[in-house]
């Protein structure tokens, strides 16, 4: 085979932009959300009003919690990049390529012009029964975590927390959401006699994003690796922002209540999600049962499913953002007492 000249190796201007315009945006949503807790974080320091010595250890808490969820998903993200690269670099693509000095960028952008990292990484995980009982759950913390954020975001008066969810989106939700709550420990309490305490919007605006979210987190596997895949997976990651943008700019479009009404109101809601969540768990269980062996015993079952975590770097990725998740959802309620009212901003 003739040796390829450099100079004949394309630069992938497009593809570079969007790849480090993606790693800039990351930098750039959380520098916004960082400065939003710096302000508040002065002003509790300034007024001394922390209310009790637990709040300022709660966002201690949470801010560790923010350090070592992107600590443990992005590790296992970068190693995904690398492994991506590797397929490319040994496919008939990346070999033409092999011999040859390019510079860095220029190789990255080849990598990168013919890879589908977002639509590879979500394809790994829906693979087989055992990666979707990971990859499904973080469906679940999402749907709910948004609805949430949408509440909280407007009891506790934070701004765009529409960039809360576009972090969790771009990064991982147990990082977005230890973030976001490192910010409401850091603000004041809400008044439960203000306008964006008692206000919530039509059951509808709320209720059909969620349940079309939990519907398409059952046909996201099915549709891997289907010319469709992509427009089945979007369409979750689009409606979980919904929520976030919901609120009272015009009072009259909405229902204002008394606010324990509207907190009791969301707590029951919340606990329909949940358990809408479980169900959906319950049947990814079975799948994964079905697809072992309904004669095997449970401990092998238990070994299969933790052994998934770690067959694909964005297996591991995603388990990891699902099992940070959950240590950060129970120490949430563990934090208020396990009380639905405090965690969603009331007494």
């Amino acid at each position: 085979m003739e040796a390829l000249n450099p100079l004949q190796a394309p630069i992938h201007y497009k593809s570079l932009s969007i790849f480090f315009g993606y790693l800039g945006l990351i930098i750039l949503l959380f520098l916004i959300c960082c400065h939003t807790i710096y302000v508040r974080y002065q002003a509790r320091q300034k007024n001394n009003d922390w209310e009790n010595g637990w709040r300022r250890a709660q966002f201690f808490l949470f801010t560790f919690l923010t350090a070592l969820s992107i600590g443990m998903t992005w590790f296992y993200m970068i190693s995904l990049f690398f492994y991506s690269y590797d397929s490319w670099a040994n496919s008939p693509d990346g070999l033409v390529y092999s011999n040859v000095e390019l510079p860095l960028l220029v190789r990255i952008g080849l990598w990168l012009k013919k890879t589908y990292l977002f639509q590879e990484a979500w394809e790994a995980v829906s693979e087989n029964p055992t990666r979707v009982w990971w990859s499904g759950q973080i469906f679940g913390w999402t749907i709910g975590w948004g609805l949430f954020l949408g509440i909280a975001g407007r009891r506790y008066r934070i701004p765009r927390v529409w960039i809360y969810m576009l972090i969790g989106q771009c990064v991982s939700i147990a990082f977005a959401a230890n973030l976001f709550f490192a910010t409401i420990t850091v603000s004041q309490r809400p008044n439960e006699k203000d306008i964006s305490f008692k206000w919530y919007p039509p059951l509808l605006y709320e209720l059909l994003p969620v349940v079309l979210s939990l519907v398409d987190a059952l046909a996201v596997p099915i549709f891997a690796y289907e010319k469709d895949f992509m427009f089945v997976l979007l369409i979750p990651h689009i409606l979980v922002f919904v929520p976030c943008l919901l609120g009272p700019i015009d009072s009259s479009k909405g229902n204002k209540e008394p606010g324990l009404t509207a907190t009791q109101r969301y707590t029951a809601f919340l606990q329909w999600v949940a358990a809408a969540s479980v169900a959906i768990q319950g049947y990814f269980t079975l799948l994964v049962v079905q697809d072992i062996g309904t004669d095997v015993p449970y401990s092998e079952v238990i070994r299969q499913l933790l052994d998934a975590i770690y067959v694909h770097p964005a297996c591991s990725s995603v388990s990891w953002d699902v099992i940070i998740c959950t240590v950060s959802a129970f120490s949430w309620a563990l934090v208020h007492g396990f009380k639905p009212s405090r965690m969603l901003g009331g007494q």
